[in-house]
């Protein structure tokens, strides 16, 4: 996963609920830091996305399970799926600051 220094969230009410923003400082200084980073966030996004895909199959009604056993299947489909969205905003962050220090780098040079 990346190098992340510091997370911060923030809510936004709309006409349809609310909506969460998340913004992420993060470590990384090199390309090669950052490459690497990324082929970590893969392979955790990959995992996640199994696990996510496996949880969703217990939603057809002939998989179901009953009573309490649901419910946390769907409380554990929310939290990986919430995991999930926090991960996407961070990978679209990180290629911003990558750019950002890039461009800062060659300025430099």
């Amino acid at each position: 996963m990346y190098a992340i220094e510091n997370m911060t969230t923030t809510n936004e009410w709309t006409d349809n609920g609310s909506i969460t923003h998340y913004h992420f400082t993060f470590g990384f200084t090199t390309k090669e830091h950052y490459l690497e980073q990324t082929e970590g966030w893969k392979a955790e996004y990959k995992e996640l996305s199994k696990r996510i895909r496996k949880y969703k199959a217990y939603r057809k009604p002939r998989n179901r399970p009953e009573g309490m056993e649901g419910y946390k299947v769907y409380s554990t489909l929310d939290t990986m799926q919430e995991q999930a969205r926090i991960m996407n905003a961070m990978r679209v962050q990180a290629k911003v600051e990558a750019g950002r220090r890039m461009v800062r780098q060659q300025k430099a040079a």
